[in-house]
């Protein structure tokens, strides 16, 4: 198990974003990790972390500038930690949203990612939620983009990857080694328990174009 906390941080204008970085924590803690949430902008630091989740809303092809910073601020720590990156970008009825895992990233997070050695990055789907009280949003809802195609189930799907993935990576004391046959069907168990439940909202009035990105 790893021994030091995960941080999953979140750049979020309208709480979209927020939601999906909650339902990673929910899924990570509910894999037996101890996970701090927190909004990028609060990260004083990520030098406590055993490993860092961090994602944010892409507006006008670039993540929010708390999340951008913190990155680039802490790359030299985050080389040395286990790290994924996501985002939640495309809106609308089309070919973006039906397989956001085509739309690229922000070519500075890809950059970014690459010089820290990111072990995983994600897209998602965004949301436009016309009740915002937001210019942006109205304007966008008024396009027909109004709609919510963030898919939290396979968001929390990535979640029990990455639970999976610091579980091999951890190293294991004696005890471990002889009761991990025990702890590996429990394990597995547990995720396909996890990955099965019901989570969030899924998409509500879809049309228009899907290459519009918010969250």
């Amino acid at each position: 198990m790893l021994t030091r906390p995960i941080l999953v941080a979140y750049a979020s204008r309208h709480h979209g974003t927020e939601e999906m970085a909650t339902e990673i924590a929910a899924a990570l803690r509910e894999a037996g990790f101890s996970v701090d949430l927190r909004a990028a902008a609060e990260v004083s630091t990520t030098e406590p972390y055993g490993a860092v989740v961090v994602g944010s809303a892409v507006y006008l092809t670039e993540w929010e500038r708390p999340a951008l910073e913190l990155i680039q601020r802490e790359r030299d720590v985050l080389a040395g930690r286990r790290v994924w990156l996501f985002s939640s970008g495309p809106v609308g009825d089309g070919r973006a949203t039906r397989h956001p895992e085509s739309v690229p990233q922000p070519a500075v997070v890809d950059r970014l990612a690459d010089e820290i050695g990111v072990r995983g990055r994600a897209m998602f789907g965004g949301r436009v939620d016309p009740r915002q009280d937001s210019f942006a949003m109205e304007i966008m809802a008024q396009a027909g983009l109004a709609g919510d195609w963030r898919d939290l189930p396979r968001v929390r799907g990535w979640a029990l990857e990455i639970a999976s993935a610091l579980r091999a990576d951890a190293p294991l004391s004696r005890q471990d080694r002889d009761d991990r046959p025990g702890m590996e069907e429990g394990l597995h168990a547990k995720i396909g328990h996890l990955a099965g439940r019901p989570a969030g909202r899924r998409a509500a009035h879809r049309h228009g174009c899907g290459r519009a990105r918010r969250s």
